[in-house]
């Protein structure tokens, strides 16, 4: 059984790592201070709520990705010398890290769920970071064409 996920699933995760940046970014808001709103097309990137909605189904789309590619990493058996290098270790982890503080800064907005004020920020700045340090991580490794894995 191979371990390579199909061509499917990379357009998949590449679609919706961009679509998460793009919206990321149009959530602070920048798109309507700067005019991108105002291009050809992107007059919805202007609307807050609607940026909001799509930058959590992007990151919803990211997850499932995440999880079924965890899972099926740890459900099929591969060769020892297929193993993640040091380059996917750096970005799954900061993957992982803004993936898990976006499901936090989701859950926060249930009305059960109560976070303080400090925690709140924390989790903000900690999504950003990790978000940040993600995209420069994964275009450090187009750059210099670093893989996910690493063959002995």
């Amino acid at each position: 059984m191979s371990t390579k996920f199909g061509p499917f699933l990379k357009v998949l995760y590449g679609v919706a790592v961009i679509t998460a940046l793009f919206t990321g970014f149009g959530n602070m808001p920048l798109y309507g201070r700067y005019y991108v709103a105002d291009l050809p097309g992107l007059g919805w990137s202007g609307n807050f709520f609607l940026n909001v909605n799509v930058h959590i189904l992007a990151g919803s789309v990211l997850l499932a990705v995440a999880v079924y590619a965890f899972t099926a990493s740890l459900l099929i058996r591969r060769l020892p010398v297929d193993r993640l290098s040091f380059s996917g270790k750096t970005r799954g982890l900061l993957l992982a890290l803004t993936l898990l503080t976006g499901v936090v800064m989701v859950l926060k907005n249930l009305p059960a769920v109560h976070l303080p004020m400090k925690a709140l920020i924390a989790f903000n700045f900690l999504h950003m970071g990790a978000a940040v340090l993600f995209m420069l991580a994964a275009l450090i490794s187009l750059i210099f064409r670093r893989p996910w894995t690493k063959t002995r």
